[in-house]
């Protein structure tokens, strides 16, 4: 994914193999090269905990499990195995000079960053085309918007995104460079010819990037459009409560592309820029924007839940029953408050009392029937 950047100033260092030049002596870590891998640190910690959260929620409520949180879940999975697989290893390349993890692991790791970033493209795109169906084509959505068609759906998501970036694995490997007489390997891939690598790059690109994002922004937009002209026009029609639940699920939905949008631009639009000019020499300026836009991309995989939370009454209010739950379990001495059905009591404050006689009568138990309410459970997003 960002292999031109990868140990930065050894791969594009123009004194490589020339011995000619003066021994600097041995390379040195200074305090600036552990700055990124904290930084990377504090968000993978982040990151992690929230999506995990996010998945653990949805498998212990049976409440939340809807064809939107479906897709939530795979999200969230996305973005717990692209932290995973990327985050621990780009922090080591910080501190280190010398990739040290293998020719196996090299081919592996990368494989698996744009194995994760293909999926959490696809799957956007995916969720906001159930997000569109279920706005602009209600009658279609009775087809469609199935929890079988979601789960059929991410598994196709997950094919793709193995298949598609399969020269990744195949080009990847460790190569031996020249440090003032010091042998140094580096990670990076090795394709068959410029043209290759070019085409390849593009293809990527696209396929990460701005077709995912094409087909968010149309739907978004039509969704916004949709929702704005309905509350205009049918306000004493509509529920309140069913009108904020489809607003603020579709406002999860443009949070969660927009900051997608945000957070991969500055990444993408520096790889395509150093792809298409060649650059020859990485500076400290251009080291530190690189260094930015990484910590975009990851921040990005730590904050959709948090979106989530702001978006949605349901997630926080199943975040604080699960949270209350292991705190009851951790403190076995304290029971469970038992819920106790209210009695109907007098205006003096003494309960009524139905006398034996009476509690079979026909009236009573007529008039109890028709006071219980029918319990239907419904899901909790349109």
């Amino acid at each position: 994914m960002d292999a031109m950047f990868s140990n930065m100033t050894l791969q594009n260092d123009p004194s490589l193999s020339n011995g000619t030049e003066i021994d600097p002596g041995p390379i040195q870590i200074s305090w600036q090269d552990y700055v990124p891998p904290i930084i990377f640190g504090f968000i993978f910690l982040v990151g992690v905990a929230g999506n995990f959260l996010v998945i653990y929620v949805v498998a212990l409520f049976k409440k939340m499990r809807t064809v939107t949180t479906y897709y939530l879940v795979n999200l969230a999975v996305t973005d717990l195995a692209f932290l995973l697989c990327c985050v621990p290893f780009t922090a080591v390349n910080y501190v280190t000079t010398s990739y040290v993890f293998g020719q196996a692991m090299c081919k592996f790791v990368n494989y698996l960053m744009q194995v994760t970033v293909q999926a959490t493209c696809l799957t956007l795109a995916l969720l906001s085309l159930d997000r569109y169906i279920a706005i602009l084509h209600p009658m279609l959505s009775l087809t469609f918007r199935r929890k079988r068609v979601a789960i059929i759906g991410s598994i196709i998501i997950w094919i793709a995104s193995f298949i598609m970036p399969l020269p990744t694995a195949l080009y990847y490997r460790l190569v031996t460079i020249t440090w003032y007489g010091e042998s140094l390997k580096i990670c990076r891939p090795v394709y068959p010819s410029k043209a290759w690598e070019r085409g390849y790059q593009i293809f990527s690109i696209l396929f990460l990037y701005f077709l995912p994002l094409a087909v968010c922004l149309f739907t978004c937009s039509a969704i916004v459009y949709r929702l704005y002209n309905r509350f205009q026009s049918d306000t004493n029609q509509m529920d309140t409560q069913r009108k904020k639940r489809t607003r603020r699920t579709a406002c999860m939905v443009i949070g969660v592309v927009a900051v997608f949008a945000v957070c991969w631009l500055p990444n993408h639009v520096i790889n395509l820029w150093a792809m298409l000019t060649e650059v020859k020499e990485i500076t400290n300026a251009l080291h530190w924007i690189k260094v930015t836009a990484l910590i975009l991309t990851y921040t990005n995989s730590a904050t959709n839940p948090f979106i989530y939370a702001m978006a949605r009454d349901d997630f926080r209010t199943c975040v604080k029953s699960a949270f209350c739950a292991a705190k009851e379990k951790k403190q076995p001495g304290l029971a469970p408050r038992s819920k106790t059905p209210k009695t109907t009591s007098s205006s003096s404050g003494r309960p009524l009392v139905v006398p034996a006689k009476l509690r079979k009568s026909p009236v009573l138990v007529c008039v109890e029937a028709q006071t219980v309410r029918p319990h239907i459970e419904t899901e909790t997003t349109v």
